[in-house]
């Protein structure tokens, strides 16, 4: 099975390019929404944040506060750190079990959408990296307009990130997200197609080597 990366800097539009996906038939694992699964009431993980960070960092009705976790861990290497110890073991576990599933419903490909994916070296399990891709300053005034964030906040935000920059010269394939729906569309539309190309390939490699 092709193991393909979709990553972008936050305020790229990744979750847009990772719908377009889905849309085309992909098979696609969203992990932020595994990180809100994860952390559910009554989940381990959720216990363990609660005993290691604190009660300030649980609401009133039972559920992680996402927005002071948020304003704890983005500025604090450490404590980002130690939330991701605790989350992303789950996480992959959840991983592997969809990608089997997958795998049981006959898709030879499998898009894994992963907004840290170079800070987790993660790219280390997968065979090819599609970036998301618009300047800084488009991800800043996207922040202020879009969440209201300060512009010191939003700069703040930025910075807890690997640049956009990097994560473009590191990447496989490219979207370059600064224009309109339809031209990010067309730039989905090559790349899977190409990706497919790629995973028949591998598919028939995995065979070949399979039959001795």
């Amino acid at each position: 099975m092709l193991i393909v990366g979709l990553t972008g800097g936050i305020a790229s539009g990744k979750s847009t390019v990772s719908e377009m996906f889905r849309e085309s038939g992909a098979a696609v694992i969203c992990f932020d929404e595994l990180a809100h699964a994860v952390v559910e009431p009554g989940r381990p993980a959720l216990e363990d944040i609660r005993r290691i960070f604190g009660e300030e960092f649980i609401t009133p009705e039972g559920g992680l506060d996402r927005a002071v976790m948020a304003a704890a861990v983005f500025p604090d290497e450490g404590k980002r750190k130690q939330l991701e110890a605790i989350i992303h073991p789950r996480i992959y576990e959840e991983v592997q079990n969809r990608v089997t599933e997958f795998g049981r419903q006959g898709h030879s490909m499998v898009v894994k959408d992963i907004p840290l994916l170079y800070e987790i070296q993660y790219e280390r399990r997968c065979d090819c990296v599609v970036v998301v891709y618009v300047p800084r300053e488009v991800q800043k005034q996207r922040l202020v307009s879009r969440d209201g964030m300060s512009p010191e906040d939003a700069s703040s935000r930025l910075d807890a990130q690997m640049s956009i920059d990097e994560k473009r010269a590191r990447a496989d394939y490219l979207v370059d997200n600064a224009g309109d729906l339809d031209s990010t569309r067309e730039q989905v539309d090559r790349i899977l197609e190409e990706l497919r190309s790629e995973a028949t390939k591998k598919a028939s490699d995995e065979a070949v080597r399979a039959s001795g």
